[in-house]
Protein backbone atom coordinates (compact mmCIF):
# COMPACT_ATOMS: atom_id res chain seq x y z
CA UNK A 1 0.00 0.00 0.00
CA UNK A 2 1.76 3.17 -0.86
CA UNK A 3 1.80 6.27 1.58
CA UNK A 4 0.29 8.56 0.01
CA UNK A 5 -2.11 8.61 -2.83
CA UNK A 6 -5.65 7.24 -2.48
CA UNK A 7 -4.88 7.71 0.85
CA UNK A 8 -5.09 11.34 2.50
CA UNK A 9 -3.26 11.36 6.20
CA UNK A 10 -4.00 14.86 7.87
CA UNK A 11 -1.43 16.74 10.16
CA UNK A 12 1.42 14.18 9.26
CA UNK A 13 4.59 14.58 9.22
CA UNK A 14 6.99 12.16 5.81
CA UNK A 15 10.44 10.61 7.82
CA UNK A 16 13.31 9.35 6.37
CA UNK A 17 16.31 7.76 7.46
CA UNK A 18 19.27 6.47 5.91
CA UNK A 19 20.39 2.97 6.77
CA UNK A 20 23.56 1.18 7.18
CA UNK A 21 23.51 -2.22 6.54
CA UNK A 22 23.66 -3.76 10.18
CA UNK A 23 20.45 -1.19 10.71
CA UNK A 24 18.46 -2.54 7.84
CA UNK A 25 20.01 -6.25 9.25
CA UNK A 26 18.30 -4.91 12.95
CA UNK A 27 15.19 -3.01 11.61
CA UNK A 28 14.19 -6.71 9.53
CA UNK A 29 14.65 -8.54 12.95
CA UNK A 30 12.98 -6.45 14.66
CA UNK A 31 9.91 -6.17 12.19
CA UNK A 32 9.98 -10.26 12.59
CA UNK A 33 9.77 -10.36 16.31
CA UNK A 34 8.76 -7.05 17.44
CA UNK A 35 7.02 -4.66 15.37
CA UNK A 36 6.36 -2.07 17.56
CA UNK A 37 10.06 -2.06 18.38
CA UNK A 38 11.11 -1.89 14.83
CA UNK A 39 8.97 1.27 14.58
CA UNK A 40 10.99 2.85 17.41
CA UNK A 41 14.68 1.95 16.41
CA UNK A 42 13.56 3.52 12.71
CA UNK A 43 12.43 6.85 14.78
CA UNK A 44 15.72 6.46 16.86
CA UNK A 45 17.80 6.19 13.58
CA UNK A 46 16.29 9.15 11.79
CA UNK A 47 17.82 11.26 15.31
CA UNK A 48 21.11 10.48 13.69
CA UNK A 49 24.46 9.69 15.69
CA UNK A 50 25.15 10.95 18.93
CA UNK A 51 27.77 13.64 17.80
CA UNK A 52 26.21 14.87 15.42
CA UNK A 53 24.08 18.40 16.12
CA UNK A 54 22.16 17.91 13.23
CA UNK A 55 21.20 14.88 11.82
CA UNK A 56 23.13 13.61 8.68
CA UNK A 57 20.71 10.10 8.82
CA UNK A 58 17.59 11.24 9.01
CA UNK A 59 15.09 14.31 7.96
CA UNK A 60 11.10 14.76 8.00
CA UNK A 61 9.31 16.98 5.46
CA UNK A 62 6.98 18.31 7.94
CA UNK A 63 3.72 18.59 6.26
CA UNK A 64 5.16 19.81 3.30
CA UNK A 65 5.18 16.15 1.56
CA UNK A 66 1.79 16.27 0.08
CA UNK A 67 2.33 19.21 -1.68
CA UNK A 68 5.77 17.59 -3.14
CA UNK A 69 3.80 14.71 -4.10
CA UNK A 70 1.46 16.27 -5.87
CA UNK A 71 4.14 18.90 -7.77
CA UNK A 72 6.65 15.90 -8.31
CA UNK A 73 4.23 13.35 -9.20
CA UNK A 74 3.69 15.53 -12.51
CA UNK A 75 7.17 15.06 -13.60
CA UNK A 76 7.17 11.09 -13.80
CA UNK A 77 10.30 10.29 -11.59
CA UNK A 78 11.37 6.76 -12.33
CA UNK A 79 10.74 6.51 -8.09
CA UNK A 80 8.62 8.06 -5.90
CA UNK A 81 9.98 9.24 -3.32
CA UNK A 82 6.85 9.98 -1.44
CA UNK A 83 4.51 7.53 -1.60
CA UNK A 84 6.99 4.50 -3.22
CA UNK A 85 9.26 2.13 -1.52
CA UNK A 86 9.05 -1.53 -0.87
CA UNK A 87 6.52 -1.81 2.36
CA UNK A 88 8.21 -3.54 5.16
CA UNK A 89 4.84 -3.43 6.78
CA UNK A 90 2.00 -1.28 7.28
CA UNK A 91 3.78 1.78 8.32
CA UNK A 92 7.63 1.48 6.92
CA UNK A 93 8.72 1.11 3.62
CA UNK A 94 12.49 0.58 2.23
CA UNK A 95 14.11 2.29 -0.87
CA UNK A 96 16.55 0.11 -1.75
CA UNK A 97 20.37 1.50 -2.97
CA UNK A 98 19.40 0.96 -6.39
CA UNK A 99 16.17 3.26 -5.93
CA UNK A 100 18.22 5.57 -3.76
CA UNK A 101 20.29 6.25 -6.57
CA UNK A 102 18.07 6.26 -9.12
CA UNK A 103 16.00 8.68 -7.56
CA UNK A 104 19.19 10.62 -6.23
CA UNK A 105 19.78 11.32 -10.25
CA UNK A 106 16.56 12.61 -10.99
CA UNK A 107 15.99 14.30 -8.06
CA UNK A 108 19.78 16.45 -9.10
CA UNK A 109 18.70 16.92 -12.39
CA UNK A 110 15.31 18.29 -11.72
CA UNK A 111 15.37 21.92 -10.21
CA UNK A 112 12.81 23.56 -8.14
CA UNK A 113 11.80 25.62 -10.50
CA UNK A 114 10.42 22.74 -12.69
CA UNK A 115 8.28 22.09 -9.84
CA UNK A 116 7.24 25.29 -9.44
CA UNK A 117 5.66 25.94 -12.80
CA UNK A 118 3.28 22.91 -11.51
CA UNK A 119 2.43 25.43 -8.61
CA UNK A 120 -1.31 25.92 -8.80
CA UNK A 121 -2.87 26.90 -5.39
CA UNK A 122 -6.63 26.90 -6.88
CA UNK A 123 -6.08 22.98 -8.15
CA UNK A 124 -3.91 22.02 -4.78
CA UNK A 125 -6.84 22.87 -2.50
CA UNK A 126 -9.74 22.02 -5.21
CA UNK A 127 -7.20 18.44 -4.75
CA UNK A 128 -7.38 18.14 -1.17
CA UNK A 129 -3.76 18.19 -0.89
CA UNK A 130 -2.45 19.22 2.40
CA UNK A 131 -1.78 21.10 4.35
CA UNK A 132 -4.29 23.73 2.95
CA UNK A 133 -1.81 26.44 2.42
CA UNK A 134 -1.24 27.16 -1.07
CA UNK A 135 -2.95 30.40 -1.08
CA UNK A 136 -0.75 31.83 1.14
CA UNK A 137 2.32 34.17 -0.49
CA UNK A 138 5.17 31.56 1.58
CA UNK A 139 3.79 28.39 0.45
CA UNK A 140 5.88 28.11 -2.41
CA UNK A 141 9.06 28.86 -0.36
CA UNK A 142 8.35 26.39 1.93
CA UNK A 143 7.78 23.70 -0.87
CA UNK A 144 11.30 24.45 -1.92
CA UNK A 145 12.99 24.01 1.43
CA UNK A 146 11.74 21.40 2.00
CA UNK A 147 12.65 20.00 -1.72
CA UNK A 148 15.85 21.32 -1.26
CA UNK A 149 16.71 19.20 1.68
CA UNK A 150 14.96 15.69 0.01
CA UNK A 151 17.41 16.16 -3.13
CA UNK A 152 20.22 16.76 -0.41
CA UNK A 153 19.34 13.41 1.56
CA UNK A 154 18.61 11.37 -1.21
CA UNK A 155 22.24 12.47 -2.60
CA UNK A 156 23.84 11.77 0.47
CA UNK A 157 22.24 8.18 1.01
CA UNK A 158 23.35 7.66 -3.00
CA UNK A 159 26.78 8.75 -2.35
CA UNK A 160 27.14 6.63 0.98
CA UNK A 161 25.58 3.38 -1.16
CA UNK A 162 22.34 3.25 2.02
CA UNK A 163 18.95 2.48 1.63
CA UNK A 164 16.14 4.45 3.21
CA UNK A 165 13.62 3.83 5.12
CA UNK A 166 10.65 6.61 5.11
CA UNK A 167 6.94 6.11 7.39
CA UNK A 168 4.17 9.02 7.89
CA UNK A 169 4.52 10.15 11.83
Amino acid sequence: MPLCGTMRFVSTVLEYARLRPQELAELRRLLATQPRAAHAYAADLRLGDLDEEISSRGIDLDKAWDGLWWLLRKTRPPVDVIGGGEPLDELLHLFPVDDVATAARFLAKTPFKVLARRYSPAKMSAAGVTPDIWGQPEALSYLEEYYRLLVTFFQAAAAAREPIVTWVD
